[in-house]
């Protein structure tokens, strides 16, 4: 595996390619339209990059980076070759290029009575095996309630919230607080 990054911008191939993962991999509710991600994209802090094995499309993250954090908020491997270790390698990759950072991102909490609580377990083994923590916080974002995962024990909450003003453009403002407190 020789894994390598690139920024999608002025690559017609990979930004179509990007795009169609991003519609397959998350449902509708939790997709921002794709225009505002490329608008955003073009911003000092934010960029969508696609992940190849010499010429293999391998996957996407979509990402924006505030003082100490960086914030994966979206985070695909395309079909084709899930489960060989590429997501494995992406965030990896993400980790040792940005070793003085914080690498935070959102997944689905366990509950128990979700539809997908089976695909929502692996998804936090996943990321547990590669070196992300819970950090115990939940955040209430454009596609509901998530869990908040970073490869430190906690997550600093004024900076995430810096950083989805950053997404945004500042047209959303996020909801994060300890678990406990939604009850």
């Amino acid at each position: 595996m020789n894994l390598r990054k690139t920024d999608i911008a002025g690559n017609r191939a990979l930004c179509k390619k990007a795009k169609a993962l991003y519609k397959s991999a998350f449902p509708k509710e939790e997709r921002v339209p794709w225009w505002l991600l490329r608008l955003t994209s073009h911003a000092k802090h934010s960029s969508i990059d696609a992940y190849l094995d010499g010429d293999m499309f391998c996957g996407f993250t979509f990402s924006t980076v505030v003082d100490n954090m960086y914030f994966v908020m979206f985070f695909a491997v395309d079909d084709a070759i899930r489960g060989k270790g590429y997501g494995s390698a992406i965030l990896s990759k993400i980790k040792n290029d940005n070793p003085d950072k914080t690498v935070v991102l959102n997944i689905e909490p366990i509950v128990e009575d979700a539809e997908n609580l089976e695909e929502r377990k692996n998804r936090l083994a996943f990321y547990q095996k590669n070196g992300f923590k819970d950090t115990g916080y939940l955040v209430r974002e454009v596609g509901g309630v998530f869990s908040v995962m970073s490869t430190s024990d906690t997550v600093d909450v004024a900076t995430y919230k810096k950083v989805f003003k950053a997404v945004t453009c500042g047209l959303w403002d996020v909801e994060i607080k300890k678990a406990e407190l939604w009850k």
